[in-house]
């Protein structure tokens, strides 16, 4: 969470895919090949809630299975 409060974009593989979480001025979202797989927020605890993969929050995933993450670049 601290990362995305300061305003970082994050790449990281889950199950061998590649994930993207964006700050754009449009807000967050979290987009897989290309594709925004949520809507766009502005509020980070909402991005965390509503983004989900497989029916999975980010909040869960990064909590519960942070061992099958591979974080890539942090911008």
């Amino acid at each position: 969470m601290q990362l995305l409060e300061i305003g970082h974009e994050i790449e990281f593989t889950y199950k061998n895919k590649e994930y993207f979480i964006s700050n754009s001025q449009e807000g967050r979202s979290l987009i897989v090949d290309s594709e925004e797989i949520c809507d766009y927020t502005h509020d980070n605890h909402q991005f965390v809630q509503i983004a989900k993969i497989n029916g999975i929050t980010i909040e869960e995933l990064f909590r519960k299975h942070s061992d099958e993450i591979e974080f890539g670049t942090i911008y």
